[in-house]
């Protein structure tokens, strides 16, 4: 099968390298990854520079732009002829669950797969565990087995799969479950810097969740894979009329 592998990290960075190194033995992989870290880049495009492309090995690229710019040009220029039938977006240091799910540069590069029509997957590991290695491994071995199990036909259409694996050894793995979207019950605080008008991010910290069954959240802390169903199509499902929306503006 042929398969785009890309990520928001860089394009040498352990995670994508590992799932590069496990795959290319089973499937045609080929990978197109931004040149420098793009973590928090969602959806964004590099509008404002030219991109450099280079071929750094064999059918792996590196690109000066966002992972979206990556699954664009891949597509567009690189396998223009010939699209893959699975894109994977990581593997990502760092649980991507619900908020961030909206500002994962991971998760971006899934969704413009998904707007593209291909089944699209983004997979993150979460760090329980950090400052230690991350268990690349394990994502690998759910990765492996949700190919082995052809989840890629069953992915709706545009629409993205977003997997979240447990801090964990593959045989603790206690279960795989479908879940939603957790929601934060706070926010990443900002550092003040010493001249006090200038702001940064700090370091992962982890944030406490509302309480909501099946939820993304729930299934790591329980040591199960989260696989949680994401729509490129942000259209409200709910039709207006059920809101009164068309008498409201009937009167306007």
């Amino acid at each position: 099968m042929k398969i785009l592998l890309t990520n928001d990290d860089g394009y040498n960075e352990p995670g994508l390298k590992i799932l590069r190194d496990k795959l290319s033995g089973v499937h045609d992989i080929w990978s197109v990854a931004p040149k420098y870290p793009s973590s928090g880049a969602s959806q964004s495009l590099g509008l404002y520079d030219s991109m450099k492309l280079v071929e750094e090995s064999n059918r792996n690229w590196s690109l000066t732009g966002t992972p979206t710019d990556c699954v664009k040009l891949a597509l567009l220029e690189i396998l223009s002829d010939n699209k893959p039938e699975l894109l994977i977006s990581g593997i990502n240091p760092g649980a991507n669950l619900a908020n961030n799910t909206l500002y994962s540069g991971t998760i971006g590069a899934a969704t413009e797969g998904a707007l593209w029509n291909i089944p699209s997957v983004a997979v993150s590991i979460d760090l329980a565990n950090y400052p230690e290695e991350p268990f690349f491994d394990t994502a690998v071995f759910v990765i492996e087995k949700l190919i082995e199990k052809r989840i890629h036909r069953h992915i709706p259409s545009r629409t993205l799969l977003n997997v979240n694996v447990p801090a964990v050894e593959p045989d603790d793995i206690a279960s795989f479950k479908w879940t939603v979207l957790a929601s934060f019950a706070a926010d990443a605080p900002f550092k003040r810097q010493a001249g006090g008008n200038e702001f940064s991010y700090g370091g992962y910290i982890p944030l406490p969740f509302h309480d909501r069954a099946n939820t993304d959240a729930e299934a790591i802390a329980s040591k199960s894979v989260s696989l949680t169903l994401l729509t490129s199509d942000r259209t409200y499902s709910i039709d207006p009329e059920t809101l009164g929306v068309p008498s409201l503006l009937s009167r306007m």
